[in-house]
């Protein structure tokens, strides 16, 4: 029997393993589920690094790699400074620094055959009243933060803009200085929510509406401000 011809193509072997790339790890930290709670509970992660995305809140969704508003509260791993990487991840060994406590969506998360985290996807998370314990006064004040300061209608905002830029820019900005009020003071109060506000009451609303074209800048003790069509 005679030699098979080269192709010219080399034989692709199939991932099977992690290769410790830590690319999964750098487009942000893992959402939490039920089975992660006790990982709070028992101080294996601490509530200062955790950061909360508020339901409405605009989001990469990996089932339909869209972003697109949350249909639910997700409490995740914060990143590190302004970046989404997680806050575990050891960019020198690139890999994890919990690795052995890691939250559910790590163990789960096979970038080769994703279809076992991606079920996963908004369905039993955690939210911040699942985490802070039924005593807990601080359950009151994220209460109170999603009653006084609620969330605008981010689908419909680009449209309310382009219609009624004056009245939206006036409203987002009595809503911005509510929240930013809200916040001062609630840091002043404790310092549990100065070390936690990113978990306790999420990012803040200005740095929310800044991707529809929304530059903010101060003006005396308020924030205010200016919209610039996105092009």
């Amino acid at each position: 029997m005679g030699l098979v011809p080269a192709t010219g193509r080399k034989n692709r072997v199939r991932q099977t393993s992690c290769k410790q790339c830590g690319i999964c790890c750098t487009k942000g930290g893992a959402a939490l589920h039920g089975e992660d709670l006790f990982l709070l509970r028992e101080g294996l992660i601490p509530r200062q690094d955790l950061i909360t995305i508020r339901k409405g809140e605009f989001a990469h969704n990996p089932r339909t790699d869209r972003v697109q508003p949350t249909k639910v509260e997700i409490v995740k791993l914060r990143g590190t400074g302004t970046e989404w990487t997680c806050c575990y991840y050891d960019p020198l060994t690139r890999g994890c620094s919990i690795y052995e406590k890691r939250p559910l969506a790590c163990k789960t998360l096979k970038c080769w055959d994703p279809e076992e985290s991606l079920a996963l996807v908004e369905t039993d998370l955690l939210s911040r009243l699942d985490i802070l314990e039924e005593d807990e006064p601080l359950q009151e004040l994220v209460r109170a933060h999603n009653s006084t300061c609620s969330l605008p209608d981010f689908v419909s905002l680009s449209r309310a803009l382009e219609e009624d830029t004056e009245q939206t820019v006036a409203d987002l900005e009595a809503s911005v200085n509510t929240d930013l009020s809200f916040r001062n003071k609630a840091v002043e109060d404790s310092e549990v929510v100065l070390r936690e506000e990113l978990f306790l009451l999420g990012r803040p609303l200005f740095q929310l509406l800044q991707p529809f074209g929304l530059h903010v800048f101060q003006e005396g003790n308020c924030l205010r401000l200016q919209w610039k069509r996105n092009t």
